[in-house]
């Protein structure tokens, strides 16, 4: 049985459901691009967090923990490379 080595590795975007290469960035139908959005909560909940610790160190610590989890996680739900 022979593979063909040709044919361009694809997944489906999670927004449009259109079929797009694990190389793009970005849909290229909706511009869907799931590394930004994960990216931006994450660093949004580690400041937020970071900052309520001061005030709250058990939520301001869960809220970092979440952060962490986040931006890492963005890097999950990139495409692969």
């Amino acid at each position: 049985m022979r593979i063909d080595r040709t044919m361009k590795p694809v997944y489906y975007c999670r927004r449009c459901g259109e079929e797009i290469s694990r190389h793009a960035e970005e849909c290229p139908h909706c511009q869907y691009n799931p590394q930004s959005i994960a990216w931006r909560f994450g660093v949004g909940a580690l400041i937020f967090g970071t900052a309520l610790a001061l005030v709250s160190p058990p939520v301001g610590l869960f809220g970092v923990f979440v952060g962490i989890l986040a931006v890492g996680g963005s890097y999950l739900l990139s495409p692969a490379g």
